[in-house]
Formats: structure tokens, C-alpha cells, sequence
């Protein structure tokens, strides 16, 4: 089924009630709400991102997580798009509530429904452009049953552009196992999205996958990949820039990388006067990676309107997912804060990154958008999160069927004491197998060392302790630990997984 909201109807009889309702509906319509054509060019039109309005009739974009907000008083929403690219997908927010499914935008420009069968009231729509594959997105207006109305809500207080490659472009962001099909592209839930909701910022996303130092810097100032116009950085004035970039150029070497930063930092900081910039790179994936000297480059400038920050990268996928951009926005809106004394709210995706030595999520309470809960690999076929009464630690635990496992990574250093706490139970006989491993800097390397342990389990709830020191001598640096839980011989319930590392 497209997401052009077509409505299929279940097999059945209607029942009694429901004919006569049907019948009385029928006989008495209701009174109709009138219809009303809104220009792309209205004033009550709220735009976000790097729109092309030149053509104010039919405006167009090309980053991902741009967007067009609204308020209406009717009950329902069709709007015509259409896009360059092969296709895009749009996401609705009505009334502060992400729709659970995308709508498809196509190169035909026929109606699409936003929104259909609200309340007859009044209500706000976000349409967000969530995916840039190539081409631009263009609007040609909306049509309401209603009006449309002004918007009483405050525009956000500040505003942050990002600079990126293909973690900022939301890849496999749907996905937990590095999923580059455009239907695991996103853009709302990546750490732009979730940063700017918690420092009351819009946005703008300029990235795309593969994107270097050098190509983002050549097409910075473009309205959009395919568009070289001028985009005017002073429309909306940047509070602040933040830059992803040098993944895609770790095999050029530091030299020619500081080079590219400084040359593309001489640039920003002269398009974006008065902004706070941002040097934003993962580590814990390569050792080359950027984030060995990152700090450096930016104590080179000699600014006082810059800084670096890092978040790590433990994960053993080439792109992160909605709950792993959550941790990275946690790190990054603590840093905005630190150093610029902005107030943030709490993010609205789970964060997938441990806290103070603990894990995330070990109660299993919470589950990102897509349906990951934080932990590797939460939706393969053997691995169910249950909501049930009967958990040991509130309302959810994990099921792991015979040979199924989860696992998730966390900082840690050499000599480091890691205790891990565990409660479980089997309805069949099963073992649980805890496993926690220290790995290095590089992705995918093997673990430094290994410690395992089996636990005999019966139908009721029981608690297991296990403690492991991290090698104190290495041939590379500790980065981080790997805890694993398995099923082994039946079935494995796993619930109240806490760590503590000292």
C-alpha cells in the first residue's frame, strides 16, 4: 500500500449499531466544511530550511529536514508536491504527533492527503522533507477543509545550521544494521532534528552520504546540491555552526585533513560572523579518525567562538539509528549548554547511549520510533520486547528465544572495573550467557579480551552478579566494552541489566 492513504475496509457485517449509524449519517448529513485554496506564498505559511521562493508559486528544497508549518480550523489537509528526484519522503506531525506512516512524494504533482478525518477545530500540521536523494521537492499550495489561520505559536528562539556527510543525512537511520535503502532515510529523529527540539532551535541539515571537508565546503553556500544559487546565510542569522565532516577523509591523512578544516573554518566563519562553531566528531571507530586531533585544530584558531566536542561511534555499523542520533544529541545539546549557558529540554527519542558508566534502557522501558530499544539487535527474528505485568523491573522485559542474543557497547579503559547485574528466568530449561568483551579504537577489530559466564535458570526471577576488570596492559588503548546476553539450550527472559564501571 502507497502512502497516499488509501483505505482498505476489513471483511465482515457491520453490526446493528454501526448500520443504523451509517443509515442516520445517510439521511442527515452533516454540514459541509468549506473547502479553501492556500497559495505557497501565504503569509500564514511557516517555512524552514533552505527554500528556493524565488518562484514564489511554486517554491522548491533539496536538504532533508526542512519543513512547512501551519495552523488550520477544519479537518482536513491535501497538498501538491512533487520532486526531481526519483522520490522523497515527507513527514507529518498533526497536532505535536509524528504520523507513524511517511507519504511517498513522487514526480507527479496529484494531491496528496496530509491529514483527513480530524476533529472539526483547530490544529497545526508539519510537513517534513525527511530524505535528499538528488533532487529538490517543490510545492505548489494546499488545499483545506477549513481555513487556514494564523500562527499563534512562537517561532523557535534560535537557530543551528549543520554541515555533514551521511550520518547527518539520517542514513539506515530506520534501521539498526547499516540499511542505505531510502526507505531507512530519515531526517526528524537524526541528532540535528533532536538537538534543535531541545535548544528551541530550527534548523538547517546540509549533508549528503560521502560528503568530505572539500565537497561540503565547494557547495556550502548553494540553496541545494542541484541548485547553485546563493543561499542568504542572513535570512535566518546562525546561532550555531556545527561541522561532521572528515570521516570520508580519513584515508588522506591528518596533514591534508587539518588543511581542509582550516580552510573550510576560514570560510564559515566569515559567512557566519557571529555564530558558535562546532568541530562534532565521532570517535571509536578508527585510528585515524579526525577526533584524535579535532580539538587541536580548533585550539589552532585561536577563537573564542569555537570549540570541539566528541561522541562515540562503538556500534558496529557505519551509520547509526534514531536511538544511537539521540545519544549523540544528548552529548551535543550538554556541550551547547556547558558552553554556551543555553537551557535544553529533554530529547524526544530514547537515548541508546549509557550514562555514567551504566547502560541505556535496562528495564527495556523505552523503544525508539522505528522500534529498536537500544540494544543490538533488537529486531531480529528470536528477539521480542514484551510489555507484560509480570516483568522483574516494571512493565517490559527482553525474550530471547534458544541461540538468540543482544548486546550493547559502552565506554571503558584499561583497568577498568565493569560489575554487571542481571535479572532473568526461563520457561524451558534455558541458560543465560553473559559475555563481556574490551575491544579497541578500530571498528570491527577483534576483543582484546573476553570473560563468559552461564547461569542455570528456573521459571522464577532471579538475579545474577558478574565482575570483570578490563586488561591493564594492551597492544592498542581500551575504547570500549561489549556486554552480551545469549540464550542458550530454551528460552531466556533478561530484564534490569545494570552496569556500573569504576
Amino acid at each position: 500500500m502507497t502512502s497516499r492513504r488509501r483505505v482498505i475496509l476489513g471483511a465482515g457485517l457491520l453490526s446493528l449499531a454501526a448500520l443504523a449509524v451509517a443509515l442516520y449519517r445517510r439521511l442527515v448529513p452533516s454540514t459541509p466544511v468549506q473547502s479553501t485554496t492556500v497559495a505557497p506564498d501565504h503569509p500564514d505559511l511557516r517555512y524552514m530550511g533552505r527554500w528556493d521562493r524565488t518562484n514564489p508559486t511554486l517554491p522548491s528544497v533539496g536538504w532533508q529536514g526542512a519543513q512547512i508549518a501551519f495552523v488550520f480550523a477544519g479537518t482536513s489537509v491535501t497538498a501538491r508536491l512533487r520532486t526531481t528526484a526519483s522520490i522523497d519522503y515527507l513527514l507529518v506531525i498533526v497536532d505535536g504527533v509524528v504520523q507513524p506512516e511517511r507519504i511517498r512524494v513522487s514526480a507527479d504533482d496529484a494531491p496528496i492527503i496530509i491529514a483527513a478525518g480530524l476533529a472539526n477545530g483547530r490544529h497545526r500540521i508539519q510537513m517534513i522533507k525527511e530524505t535528499a536523494q538528488g533532487g529538490d521537492m517543490q510545492f505548489a499550495g494546499l488545499t483545506i477543509a477549513g481555513t487556514i489561520v494564523a500562527e499563534d505559536a512562537p517561532a523557535p528562539r534560535r537557530h543551528i545550521v549543520y554541515f555533514g556527510d551521511s550520518n547527518l543525512a539520517g542514513e539506515s537511520l530506520l534501521h539498526e544494521e547499516n540499511n542505505g535503502d531510502i526507505t531507512s532515510m530519515g531526517c526528524h529523529h537524526t541528532y540535528a532534528g533532536i538537538t534543535a527540539r531541545m535548544c528551541d532551535a530550527s534548523s538547517e541539515n546540509v549533508s549528503y552520504g560521502g560528503a568530505t571537508i572539500g565537497s561540503i565546503h565547494s557547495i556550502y553556500r548553494q540553496i541545494s546540491r542541484q541548485n547553485p544559487a546563493a543561499w542568504d546565510a542572513q535570512r535566518t542569522a546562525a546561532d550555531v555552526v556545527v561541522i561532521d565532516l572528515g570521516s570520508n577523509d580519513v584515508d588522506k591523512g591528518e596533514k591534508a585533513i587539518r588543511a581542509a578544516y582550516h580552510a573550510f573554518l576560514d570560510d564559515i566563519r566569515t559567512t557566519y560572523p557571529q555564530a558558535h562553531i562546532v568541530l562534532y566528531n565521532s570517535y571509536g571507530w578508527s585510528f585515524a579518525e579526525p577526533a584524535n586531533y579535532s580539538a587541536a585544530v580548533v585550539a589552532e584558531r585561536n577563537d573564542a567562538q569555537m570549540s570541539a566536542a566528541r561522541f562515540p561511534w562503538f556500534f558496529e555499523q557505519w551509520h547509526g539509528c534514531e536511538y544511537d542520533h539521540a545519544g549523540m544529541a544528548m552529548i551535543l545539546a550538554q556541550h551547547l549548554a556547558k558552553t554556551l549557558g543555553w537551557d535544553i529540554q529533554s530529547a524526544d527519542v530514547m537515548n541508546g547511549y549509557g550514562q555514567n558508566g551504566n547502560v541505556a534502557n535496562g528495564s527495556f522501558a523505552e523503544s525508539a520510533p522505528f522500534g529498536g530499544f537500544g540494544w543490538r539487535y533488537g529486531l531480529k527474528t528470536g528477539v521480542t520486547r514484551i510489555t507484560a505485568e509480570a516483568g522483574f523491573d516494571g512493565n517490559h522485559f527482553v525474550r530471547l528465544a534458544a541461540g538468540a542474543r543482544i548486546h550493547q557497547p559502552n565506554p571503558a579503559r584499561n583497568g577498568a572495573t565493569i560489575t554487571v547485574t542481571v535479572a532473568a528466568r526461563s520457561p524451558d530449561g534455558g541458560n543465560l550467557v553473559s559475555t563481556i568483551d574490551f575491544r579497541n579504537q578500530e571498528m570491527y577489530s577483534a576483543p582484546l579480551s573476553t570473560e563468559s559466564q552461564t547461569h542455570a535458570l528456573s521459571t522464577e526471577w532471579q538475579t545474577f552478579s558478574m565482575t570483570v576488570q578490563a586488561p591493564v596492559q594492551t597492544p592498542t588503548p581500551v575504547f570500549h566494552t561489549r556486554l552480551t546476553f545469549g540464550a542458550h539450550g530454551g528460552t531466556v527472559d533478561v530484564d534490569a541489566v545494570q552496569m556500573k564501571t569504576g
